[in-house]
């Protein structure tokens, strides 16, 4: 298993400062060496002097092009895939009684008419809206556990099942978009090249691969399971069961920012030698690493505004994929990273 070299900057401070992003423009502008260097021989060196060595992943924009927890909340309102009421999750949603309407009309729509019901638009919106206006408001681990909640009263085994014919479905379709009620999403997913050939050298040079995102737990365990990667090395936000039904008590704490790190913390001895993410929001979990942190660039932000963000310098200790490849097939691509 190999990498190709990858172009790794390395920073000189004069003086020495974090990058700072003040008025529109970078300040302090930094000296560069721009040196080849290999990623697999950075990872060999780190897993030769550490025994028992870690490895963390964050899933999607990471291992995946897409946001599965995402697609799995599409996927729910577009079947109709309700236990519970919103209304009686949402407590503090300021329309309860209409969403509670909306749902109790269409819940008595035969399934065949129920995404062309007059109802099913309005009942679409409220439920994207309060998503979607929670993480405009940077309320982000309260948006993000409101729509795990939506799933309280089924069984973990078949929530498990309708996540992994979300993923499936995911894989297989088109990366394009999908329209639900006033929205344009995303469709589609696909495993990142260059995450599946670092993961799977790590695996072969002894690291324990630990899984942490902030999707709910049953929607990344399959995309980390084609990895052979246990459920419970995979974190996710989960919700706490009572007489064999999920509730909608979200477990803490939230694996979101500073709680990846919170949550890791319960189950590692000590920090992971190496972290993999893509998001400003991981800043915190990405500097828990004591060796390596690999930023995937995956988003439409700059990498000096991903530095510049967070406030931090980028040192040698950070490592830049800035052009991750979208691997055009439903399967991590197992044969180019063995070669």
């Amino acid at each position: 298993m190999g990498f190709p070299k990858l172009v790794v900057t390395k920073y000189t401070f004069a003086p020495p400062s974090p990058l700072s992003y003040l008025g529109g423009r970078f300040v302090k502008p930094l000296r560069t060496e721009m040196t080849s260097i290999s990623l697999d021989s950075l990872v060999a060196n780190i897993g030769s002097s550490t025994p028992n060595p870690v490895a963390v992943f964050d899933c999607d924009g990471t291992i995946i092009k897409g946001d599965i927890g995402e697609s799995m909340l599409y996927d729910q309102i577009e079947q109709f895939n309700f236990r519970t009421s919103p209304a009686d999750i949402w407590l503090d949603h300021p329309e309860r009684e209409e969403i509670d309407m909306l749902f109790r009309t269409l819940e008595r729509v035969a399934p065949e008419e129920r995404k062309t019901h007059p109802l099913f638009a309005p009942f679409t919106n409220m439920i994207l809206s309060w998503y979607y206006d929670q993480l405009g408001e940077m309320k982000i681990s309260k948006g993000c556990s409101d729509i795990v909640s939506l799933f309280a009263g089924y069984p973990r085994e078949e929530v498990k099942r309708l996540s992994e014919e979300t993923f499936r479905g995911q894989l297989e379709g088109p990366m394009g978009k999908r329209k639900l009620g006033k929205f344009t999403l995303p469709d589609g997913a696909r495993y990142i090249k260059e995450s599946v050939e670092l993961l799977e050298t790590l695996q072969h040079k002894g690291f324990e691969i630990w899984a942490v995102s902030g999707s709910s737990k049953w929607s990344v365990e399959p995309v980390f399971a084609r990895f052979g990667i246990p459920d419970n090395r995979v974190i996710g936000i989960d919700l706490e069961e009572e007489d064999g039904l999920l509730v909608a008590r979200p477990k803490t704490p939230i694996p979101i920012s500073h709680g990846k790190v919170d949550f890791l913390r319960k189950f590692l001895n000590s920090p992971p030698e190496i972290c993999v993410s893509d998001s400003p929001l991981d800043i915190p979990l990405l500097l828990f690493a004591k060796s390596l942190r690999v930023l995937v660039h995956s988003r439409d932000r700059s990498t000096e505004e991903f530095f510049a963000l967070g406030n931090i310098p980028r040192d040698p200790s950070w490592h830049v994929i800035e052009e991750p490849t979208i691997l055009d097939s439903s399967e991590p691509d197992r044969k180019a990273s063995n070669g």
